[in-house]
C-alpha cells in the first residue's frame, strides 16, 4: 500500500490515529503465493491465529486450517462461523473444561502436550461421548510439546482409544529463523513418523511443521525476495519424498506484510542537542520482534500535511507513555516535521494488534480497519477505552 494512497484513505474516510490498517488483498494475494509455492511438495498452509486473528474472516477463503492456542482463540474462530474441521486446537496449557468445549465444538484436531493432557483428553471424550483427531506434538526444546519417549508411549496407548485417532506429530520449531535449519529438524521428524507408520500402519499421517520462518523488518534486511524461504523449504520437503504429508503451519510469515501502524506527530521538541518528535501513539501498540530498544529501524514513512522543506535531520520518535521505554525510532531522518503529520510503520500485520502493552497508562486501544480494492476501507473496530478494564469498568 503505497503511502499516497494511505493519506488519501484518511483524508477520504476520517480515519483515527493512532490505527491499524491490514491491506486484505496484500493478504490474499500472500497465501495464494505461499500456497502456490507449496504445491511442489503437497504441503498444505495453516495459519497461527495468534499472529493476528482479526484476520481470520479475511483468510478463511484462502486457508486450509487454523492453529488455535486458547479457549478465547477457539470463541473467536466461532464467532467467525470458521468450520471446526479446519481447527487444530493447541496450547501448552488445557484443562479438561477446555478439551470438552473443543470438542463439542467440534474441532478437527486437537495437539497433545503431555502425558496429564492425554489423560485429560480421554476424560473428555469419556464424558463428551466425542472422538476427535489427535496430534502427538513433540518438543524443541521448550516448553512446548513432550519428549521422544512420552510420544511413543502415548502413540502406543492410542491403539487402545476407539474414539480417539492418531493423526500424526506436531512440531514448532521456533519464531523469526533465518537459514535452513529445517535441514536439520526433518530429518529427526521423518525418522520419528517413519517409526511410527511401521509400528502402527498408519498411512495417512501428518507432520505439522512450524518452521518458523523469517520476515524482513528492519533497515538492513532483504526485503528483494519475500518468498525465498517458502520456497527453499518446499523444494526441500518435495526432494525428500516422505511417505507422508507434511503440512506448514505460519503466523508472522502470513501476517506481517499486510499490516501499517499509522500514528500522527502530536508534539515536536529539543532537548540536551537531540530533536524529538512525539506521537499519539507508542511501544503500547507496536512490537517488532528483535527491535532491541528501538536500536534497529522498521521501514517508517513520513506522510507530510505541507511541503517537506529543508534538510534532513535526525528524530528521536518517541510515543505517548510516561516511560523512558516508549521510544519507537532512534535516529530517524526526517525532513521538517511538524505536528499533524503522519508517520506510518510497515510489516507490522503480526502480534502488535495483540501483543503489544495495551493497557500500559489506561491509553485508548488504536482502531483496526481492513483495507481492499474492492471495498476500500472499512472499520473493524473502534478505539476502546482502556481505563474501563483498568478500573474494573470494563
Amino acid at each position: 500500500m503505497k503511502r499516497e494512497a494511505i493519506l488519501g484513505m484518511i483524508e477520504r474516510y476520517g480515519v483515527q490515529t493512532p490505527c491499524y490498517i491490514f491491506d486484505t488483498d496484500e493478504l490474499t494475494d500472500r497465501v495464494r503465493r505461499i500456497q502456490s509455492e507449496l504445491a511442489v511438495c503437497g504441503s498444505k498452509l495453516c495459519f497461527a491465529i495468534k499472529a493476528n486473528p482479526f484476520l481470520i474472516p479475511a483468510l478463511d477463503a484462502v486457508i486450509s486450517g487454523y492453529e488455535v492456542c486458547s479457549p478465547g482463540e477457539l470463541e473467536i474462530c466461532r464467532a467467525d462461523g470458521i468450520d471446526g474441521e479446519k481447527i487444530i486446537f493447541s496450547g501448552v496449557v488445557k484443562s479438561e473444561a477446555n478439551i470438552r468445549t473443543a470438542l463439542t465444538y467440534p474441532v478437527g484436531t486437537i495437539t497433545v502436550e503431555s502425558y496429564h493432557q492425554w489423560q485429560l483428553l480421554k476424560a473428555a471424550a469419556a464424558a463428551t461421548g466425542r472422538g476427535t483427531k489427535v496430534f502427538l506434538r513433540l518438543s524443541s526444546g521448550a516448553q512446548f510439546g513432550m519428549e521422544r519417549e512420552t510420544v511413543l508411549q502415548i502413540a502406543e496407548e492410542l491403539q487402545a482409544e476407539p474414539q480417539i485417532t492418531f493423526g500424526g506429530i506436531h512440531f514448532f520449531a521456533g519464531t523469526q529463523r533465518k537459514g535452513c535449519k529445517y535441514e536439520k529438524e526433518l530429518p529427526v521428524l521423518a525418522e520419528l513418523m517413519e517409526e511410527l507408520r511401521e509400528k502402527y500402519g498408519t498411512e495417512d499421517m501428518i507432520l505439522e511443521y512450524g518452521p518458523g520462518l523469517a520476515v524482513p523488518y528492519f533497515e538492513g534486511d532483504s526485503f528483494e525476495n519475500p518468498f525465498e524461504g517458502i520456497q527453499n523449504l518446499a523444494a526441500y520437503i518435495a526432494s525428500k519424498q516422505y511417505p507422508f504429508r507434511v503440512n506448514i503451519e505460519l503466523g508472522r510469515y502470513i501476517a506481517a506484510s499486510c499490516g501499517h501502524y499509522v500514528t500522527q506527530i502530536v508534539d515536536c521538541k529539543s532537548a540536551e542537542e537531540r530533536r524529538y518528535c512525539l506521537v499519539d501513539g507508542g511501544i503500547h501498540h507496536v512490537v517488532y520482534y528483535g527491535q532491541n530498544m528501538a536500536m534497529r529501524k522498521p521501514i517508517v514513512h513520513h506522510i507530510a500535511a505541507g511541503e517537506q522543506d529543508g534538510e534532513e535531520q535526525e528524530y528521536m520518535i518517541c510515543g505517548s507513555l510516561c516511560t523512558f521505554a516508549d521510544l519507537l525510532v532512534r535516529g530517524l531522518p526526517l525532513r521538517n516535521p511538524r505536528i499533524g503529520d503522519l508517520l506510518v510503520f510497515d510489516q507490522i500485520g503480526a502480534y502488535s494488534v495483540t501483543e503489544a502493552a495495551y493497557l500500559f497508562l489506561s491509553r485508548n486501544l488504536p482502531a483496526v480497519y481492513f483495507y481492499s480494492e474492492a471495498k476500500g476501507l472499512r472499520s473493524v473496530r473502534e478505539p476502546l477505552e482502556a481505563w474501563k478494564i483498568n478500573a474494573g469498568k470494563g
